[in-house]
Parts: C-alpha cells; structure tokens; sequence
C-alpha cells in the first residue's frame, strides 16, 4: 500500500498537554499547582487526590475524514470553593479557546460557560464547562 494513512488522535491528551504548560506559565494564584490530568485519581471517595484538579474528559467525537476531528471536551475543576473552582474553569476554558501556534489542535470553541456546584461524591466545590476542540489528523 503506498501513501499515508490518517489516524485519529486522542483529543483529551491533546488538551491536557496544553493546558498544563499554558496554565504553569500563568503565575496566577487560583493555578497555582493544579494538576491536570484525564483521570480523578485515587482520592478520597474515588474524587481527586489533591486540590486543585483539572479533569479533561471527551463526551463527543467526530471526525470528517481524512482531516480534522471535532471532540466536545468537558473541563472539571476541584477546587477550595465556588469561587475558585469556576476561576480555574473560566481561566482553562479561555485560555484553550485562545488561538494557538500551529499544532495539532487547530482551535478551540467554547460550548458552555463555567457553572459551579459541589460535588456529590466528594463535597469538595467543582466547576464545570465545555469547547468543542477541532485537532489535526496526522499521517503515518
């Protein structure tokens, strides 16, 4: 078979690896040694083991092939209160939407605004909100 074939790629990934070096360069208090990650970890009931937390999650994927995937990625902050929590998400939100050097993420949409609540499981507060992300499909 000649040619390259696209594959897919992991969306949520994409994200976290940017939002951990955009939100490390912030030098903002509410980011101050957030962990960004697509797991909650091992804390205790089954919530983040550390405040503050980013989690990234996919609740969507298309992909018109060969070239660009679209994933509704869902960004969850644990913080150390309302306030902060949605802070984070509003501060992630905006600085993924913000457009980027080329990479494989080509650009990011909000979808839902940051809304804070407390977390049923855990009591800890928790923000939440939405971008639709576009990313590149690479060729191997």
């Amino acid at each position: 078979m000649t040619g390259r074939i696209p594959v897919p790629v992991d969306v949520a990934e994409l994200v976290v690896r940017r939002l951990r070096g955009l939100l490390a360069g912030q030098g903002l208090a509410v980011a101050e040694r957030v962990q960004v990650s697509t797991e909650t970890g091992t804390g205790p009931d089954g919530g983040p083991p550390s405040l503050p937390w980013l989690l990234v999650a996919e609740d969507g994927h298309t992909w018109t092939w060969p070239a660009v995937q679209r994933a509704v990625i869902r960004l969850t902050v644990w913080h150390h209160s309302p306030h902060t929590s949605k802070a984070l998400a509003a501060l992630a939100l905006g600085l993924l939407c913000v457009p980027a050097l080329p990479s494989p993420i080509l650009r990011a949409e909000p979808i839902a605004a940051p809304l804070a609540g407390i977390d049923p499981h855990t009591a800890a507060p928790l923000a939440t909100c939405a971008a639709a992300v576009f990313a590149r499909t690479p060729t191997i």
